[in-house]
């Protein structure tokens, strides 16, 4: 069995829970035991602060508080967001990329099963998306350019504000919705999408150190969205349910806490990034995914060529080092990272690659611990398949 993980590197799967936001959660669920819907003082005390969350995420997304819909998560708002194309009637058609998370992946599935054309972005080397090809694949009947902010695996930053230049300044891109899956970025590095003409943005909790269970769809025009959960009329009818104030509250305070401490922890997070990146790099193998790509500061994608990955995180477990072999949504299957493909990165590259994702607890002293681990357990894997007579490393191109 694995030993409780004393290094947690897996921020981009889940952040902890900061002790802002417990502290604000704490509180609401003591003293707002009422129904938001209900219409005595209970219920209204209720109401009041889920207003209050929604007003101040709102101001910190950038869009006017009627236009922010609570759901619970990112993978909710997407499907929410994206389904709707569907009620639009046909003919329809959808622009992508192939490195979006499965949440927008299987929606798209789930679009094109119902005869909505889905089309998907090329992405470089690197892992940025082709803006011009964006602006050639449009067509009359587009009804949706969607492409994240930062990709989850690698931590590459998506060119939003190209994207929505282009998109707006071509005749067909004019009425077009422009949605990003901003979770990863969210908190991370600045995102007016709106002042860049976006039409709609996702973002939750968890990823910053707030709760799981809450997320939020921002939505230009609410109404356009389709509802996922029918029953009563909370968020202006779009998601039934009884909402959690205190969710909602400790979603905030995680989320102030961020931005309180913005360009500082941005700063910290690149220098123990690069630290740990230069560590790893002395032994043999290393390689980085997307270096050459803008990337959020906190995520570190790399691997050891001729080492499997899948090996090499087992062994980082039973040390006491969390990190990922990709998304946790699709971690539990075996087949290659669907980004890693989509970049063309060689088959021993995409089966050697981990992520390591760092966050608002993560310390210098951690970092040098891992790297430590991590190069001890890559020359024990290393020297084992030595000594099986198999090759090391593995010919180029496969």
């Amino acid at each position: 069995m694995a030993a409780a993980s004393d290094i947690y590197f897996d921020y981009n799967a889940t952040a902890p829970l900061l002790p802002a936001a417990f502290a604000r959660m704490q509180d609401a669920w003591q003293s707002l035991p009422g129904n938001p819907s209900s219409p005595h003082a209970f219920g209204q005390a209720a109401r009041n602060a889920l207003e209050t969350a929604r007003a101040g995420l709102a101001r910190l997304i950038g869009c006017p508080r009627r236009d922010l819909l609570f759901t619970s998560g990112g993978s909710e708002s997407n499907s929410m967001l994206l389904r709707a194309v569907a009620e639009g009637g046909l003919p329809a058609h959808v622009l992508t990329s192939p490195i979006e998370h499965p949440s927008v992946l299987r929606a798209c599935e789930w679009l094109q099963s119902r005869g909505v054309a889905v089309e998907y972005l090329p992405v470089s080397s690197q892992g940025v998306v082709d803006v011009a090809a964006a602006v050639a694949l449009l067509r009359p009947e587009t009804r949706l350019v969607s492409v994240m902010a930062v990709n989850n695996e690698t931590g590459v930053a998506q060119p939003l504000e190209r994207l929505a230049q282009a998109v707006r300044g071509a005749p067909a891109g004019r009425d077009v919705m422009l949605h990003t899956d901003a979770v990863q970025g969210f908190g991370r590095i600045p995102l007016p999408v709106f002042q860049w003409g976006f039409d709609a943005v996702t973002v939750t909790a968890h990823k910053l150190g707030g709760p799981k269970g809450i997320g939020a769809l921002a939505v230009r025009r609410p109404d356009r969205v389709a509802p996922l959960i029918l029953g009563g009329r909370q968020e202006r009818g779009r998601r039934a349910g009884t909402e959690s104030a205190a969710l909602a509250l400790g979603f905030l305070a995680a989320a102030e806490w961020v931005w309180e401490r913005f360009a500082d922890m941005a700063g910290r997070l690149e220098s123990l990034r690069q630290r740990l990146e230069r560590r790893l790099a002395t032994a043999p193998g290393f390689f980085v995914v997307g270096a050459e790509a803008p990337r959020v500061p906190n995520t570190a994608c790399v691997g050891y060529e001729g080492i499997a990955a899948q090996s090499l995180l087992v062994a980082l477990d039973l040390r006491g080092l969390a990190v990922s072999t990709g998304s946790a949504c699709s971690s539990g299957a075996l087949e290659p990272s669907h980004v890693l493909r989509a970049m063309g990165l060689p088959d021993h590259r995409t089966a050697s690659a981990l992520r390591f994702s760092l966050g608002w607890g993560s310390t210098e002293i951690e970092v040098d611990r891992a790297a430590e681990i991590v190069l001890a357990e890559t020359a024990r894997l290393r020297a084992g398949l030595a000594g099986q007579g198999g090759s090391t490393f593995p010919a180029a191109g496969r």
